[in-house]
């Protein structure tokens, strides 16, 4: 199983639980012992999902946890790192980290699509299929799976689900985070000279995220 169906799995058991509150209190029980939820757990799913899914459940069961829905973001988080990681071992992250942070720059410019991806009252798929008509066909798998899955949100809004996603990314390449504002866009041989430019200044990686601004005097801030 790769990193990348690991997650997939995850993702499924999240919303497993997103969806079935006396299971994940049960699951996040504070007054019951470590071992019997892990129990509970293996019980429920150790045979339905891979090694790799399964380890990261059991390791959040395992913990003591303020809520059950903050133990339900854990394995979300679980969910994000293992698909990053598959990006990171097929040398796919800076594509993925530039195409989620261009999707979340076309929602957070408009806020009709803000209030859309994160008003409930909208059936969660077709908001999901909204974003996957807003990025296209063309998209990395990753950036795919990872941008449908920041719909859920959390209670954040989605841009800043994405932002979490990158900072997730960063610290998965350890690359430092540069936010560069222009006044134009600019093409893919620029950006690329930019990072190097700054990475070569900081002594190690650095991820460009580029927002367009045609208000920024000078060119870039």
């Amino acid at each position: 199983m790769t990193s990348l169906d690991a997650a997939k799995e995850i993702f499924q058991l999240t919303d497993v639980l997103a969806g079935q509150p006396m299971l994940r209190r049960a699951l996040s029980d504070p007054s019951a012992q470590p071992e019997r939820r892990v129990e509970l757990a293996s019980k429920l799913f150790a045979s339905k999902v891979g090694a790799a899914s399964f380890s990261s459940l059991e390791r959040i069961v395992a913990q003591s946890w303020r809520s059950a829905e903050q133990m339900v973001q854990a394995l979300e988080l679980d969910g994000v790192r293992a698909a990053l990681q598959s990006a990171l071992a097929d040398g796919a992250l800076d594509r993925i980290t530039s195409e989620l942070h261009a999707v979340g720059e076309a929602v957070g410019s408009s806020a009709e699509l803000t209030t859309t991806l994160r008003n409930g009252a909208y059936d969660l798929e077709a908001r999901r299929s909204l974003v996957a008509r807003l990025h296209g066909p063309d998209v990395h798998p990753v950036t795919s799976l990872l941008a449908a899955r920041a719909v859920n949100g959390h209670r954040r809004s989605y841009t800043k689900t994405i932002d979490d996603y990158l900072d997730e990314a960063a610290e998965l390449s350890d690359a430092l985070v540069a936010k560069v504002t222009v006044a134009r866009p600019l093409d893919q041989a620029r950006i690329e000279r930019l990072r190097a430019a700054l990475a070569a200044k900081a002594g190690r990686p650095v991820s460009v995220q580029v927002s367009v601004d045609p208000e920024v005097l000078g060119g870039i801030n």
